[in-house]
């Protein structure tokens, strides 16, 4: 009998210390003094490019599909850290949060958020986060913000993912401007201003490229389409070509003019950015496009990030 109940002591100082390891393993979460404040986000760029630290990556996707947006969360620091992610959505996006194929709940839109694994030093958590394109909305693009915090509350970075719905290629004034990027479909135009086309990411010499169309949508009488670019602010070098003439002068100036536009005729514009430099995550030109007497309008983003 004494060695029975041995036995039973022994069974249940296992059972205990295996409660006290899981509990250990389930309390993640650590106290505000245990905070780490070295920690960042950064997000792939569309096609599944590198991961950069600019501020926002944009997809482009008709109403009722679902653009996914992988980004990581990295510990920068020399001990393990955990962080805390919160997401607000905008303009009728509804952004799900995923671990793998793991629905992440509570969602990280609520008031608590939701805690990362805790990462060791030099490591990162790679998560994926899908917004479905809402339909019959006025609103023409959805964003929602990513923001990181230590767990004492303190802030530490962000990021915009954007889901951008496609051009009216149709168009509606005899000046039309639509910014394209590969093989995503164009955005801006007429009532869209601001839309934002973003490249894959680059590093090194690598080039991004975009095309700015000018259309004459509308005019019976052939019409010329000036054209207009501003950035990169010394955030990379920018070239404009016609063709194979190089018309980046005319372009940065505002000087630039299509030649007679036929009525639905189109003047395609290539736009590259490359060697962006240190000290800029990314670089960023809005295009503009007037009549021959108007003023400058229909501005359309073209957004190159960097690799981190």
């Amino acid at each position: 009998m004494p060695v029975l109940k041995k036995i039973r002591r022994t069974l249940v100082v296992l059972v205990l210390g295996a409660v006290a390891v899981l509990a250990a393993s389930l309390a993640v979460v650590p106290s505000a003094s245990a905070a780490s404040h070295d920690g960042n986000l950064v997000v792939k760029g569309p096609g599944g490019s590198a991961y950069t630290d600019g501020y926002l990556v944009s997809q482009v996707g008709k109403e009722g599909v679902t653009l996914t947006y992988t980004f990581q969360v990295r510990n920068t620091g020399s001990t393990l850290a955990q962080f805390r992610i919160q997401i607000n959505d905008w303009t009728g996006a509804q952004a799900h949060l995923y671990d793998g194929s793991l629905l992440l709940k509570p969602l990280a839109s609520s008031p608590d958020g939701y805690y990362t694994k805790a990462i060791p030093a030099g490591g990162n958590q790679t998560l994926t986060i899908k917004i479905a394109v809402p339909g019959g909305t006025a609103a023409y693009e959805h964003y929602s913000t990513v923001n990181l915090y230590a767990t004492d509350g303190t802030y530490l970075d962000s990021f915009y993912l954007i889901a951008e719905e496609p051009a009216f290629l149709t168009g509606a004034t005899s000046h039309d401007l639509f910014i394209k990027q590969g093989s995503q479909a164009a955005v801006g135009g007429p009532g869209r201003g601001y839309q934002i086309a973003t490249a894959p990411t680059i590093s090194g010499t690598q080039v991004a490229t975009f095309t700015a169309i000018l259309q004459n949508s509308t005019s019976s009488t052939p019409a010329t389409i000036g054209f207009r670019i501003d950035g990169p602010y010394g955030c990379g070098t920018v070239t404009v070509k016609d063709g194979s003439l190089d018309v980046t002068a005319a372009a940065l100036a505002g000087t630039y003019q299509s030649p007679p536009l036929a009525k639905l005729g189109k003047k395609n514009l290539t736009v590259t950015v490359k060697n962006i430099p240190a000290g800029c995550a990314y670089a960023q030109l809005t295009g503009f496009s007037k009549d021959a007497g108007g003023s400058f309008g229909q501005p359309g983003v073209m957004h190159a990030n960097k690799a981190a």
